[in-house]
C-alpha cells in the first residue's frame, strides 16, 4: 500500500474545530491518520494515494467550513459553525 504523508495549514480555533476538521478528513476513503494542531493551525495526514489525493482532502476540509492553505472554506458551512469556531480569515497558518 502506497502511503503518503502530508502537512498543510488549516484555520480554526478550538477543540470543536479539531473534531470537525478531523472528522471531515476521516470520512474520506483511504485516510490512515489525521491530526490537526490548533496552536500551529496545521494538519498532518497519512493516506493511501491509490484511494485519495491532496486536493480531495483540502476540499473535504473546506466543505466543512474551514480554510486550508489552498482552498477557502464553504461560506454557508462557516456560517453554521458554533461561535467559538468562527476563526479570523486572515489568521496565520503553519505550512511547515
Amino acid at each position: 500500500m502506497a502511503m503518503t504523508d502530508l502537512s498543510f495549514g488549516v484555520r480554526g480555533n478550538c477543540g470543536m474545530c479539531k473534531r470537525t476538521i478531523e472528522k471531515a478528513v476521516n470520512n474520506i476513503e483511504g485516510i490512515a491518520n489525521v491530526i490537526w494542531d490548533k496552536n500551529k493551525k496545521k494538519i498532518d495526514v497519512s493516506f493511501n494515494k491509490a484511494k485519495t489525493n491532496e486536493m480531495a482532502i483540502h476540499k473535504a476540509i473546506a466543505a466543512s467550513g474551514y480554510d486550508t492553505d489552498k482552498v477557502l472554506g464553504n461560506e454557508e458551512a462557516y456560517k453554521g459553525l458554533p461561535g467559538c469556531c468562527k476563526y479570523d480569515h486572515s489568521m496565520e497558518m503553519s505550512i511547515k
